[in-house]
This record gives structure tokens, C-alpha cells and sequence, in this order.
């Protein structure tokens, strides 16, 4: 009976962990012209295969202290928040790459269920 009580419980734990793992989704690389109009529009977060009747609820992370500053989400989109200066990027060391200059946004969404990155390439 024990051995019958213990292997329910062993089995309740992997269908919790196994529901509750986050999914991560790599959105293709997006170009990004340098010194873009603040409100300028990079991606849409929204899916063929997410309901309109769920709202999504998304979360910048600011993870190398630039997104939150640089980027919002707005009506599931990003957009720039304010001047993007690949120069700045640079010398900061914000870049994955310099030469190529490649940065990436982090996205929470709905509490943890996915985590969305966003890779931008931020050209001249």
C-alpha cells in the first residue's frame, strides 16, 4: 500500500513538472537601421496559433540593462523606445558580436509559460 501511495505521488510530481515546463521560442534575426524614429516597429509577438480570445501577457527582461530603456512592448509588438546607436552598443559591449553587432531582447510571457528571444542585428 505505501509502495502504491509512493509511486501516485512520483507520478503526480512528473505530470506537474512535465505541465509546467517553460517553452522557449528563437525568433528569426531582424535587422535594425541605426538611429530608427523612436516608435519604430521591429517585430510582432503575435502567432497563427495563439488564441486573440488569451491575452498574452508579456514581460521585457532587462538583462543586460539596455532593453528596458531601448525597447517596449506595445499591442504585442516591439518597438524602439528611444535612439538605438550601434556606436554606443559597441563600446559598451552590449554587441554578442562587434563586428557584426548583434544584440538580444528577452521576453517573459505569461509568468513563465515561454520565454521568447528576439536576436537584432543593428546595421549603419
Amino acid at each position: 500500500m505505501l509502495m502504491i501511495i509512493i509511486d501516485i505521488n512520483i507520478f503526480l510530481i512528473l505530470i506537474k513538472y512535465s505541465l509546467s515546463k517553460t517553452s522557449i521560442i528563437t525568433y528569426p534575426l531582424v535587422d535594425l537601421i541605426e538611429n530608427s524614429p523612436i516608435n519604430t516597429s521591429i517585430i510582432s509577438l503575435t502567432s497563427s496559433s495563439s488564441l486573440k480570445l488569451n491575452k498574452r501577457k508579456y514581460v521585457l527582461l532587462n538583462i543586460n540593462e539596455y532593453e528596458t530603456d531601448k525597447f517596449e512592448i506595445r499591442n504585442e509588438n516591439i518597438y524602439t523606445k528611444n535612439e538605438i546607436d550601434r556606436e554606443e552598443f559597441i563600446e559598451k559591449n552590449y554587441c554578442l558580436n562587434n563586428s557584426y553587432c548583434q544584440i538580444e531582447v528577452h521576453i517573459i510571457v505569461n509568468d513563465g509559460l515561454e520565454y521568447i528571444i528576439i536576436p537584432i542585428h543593428i546595421i549603419e
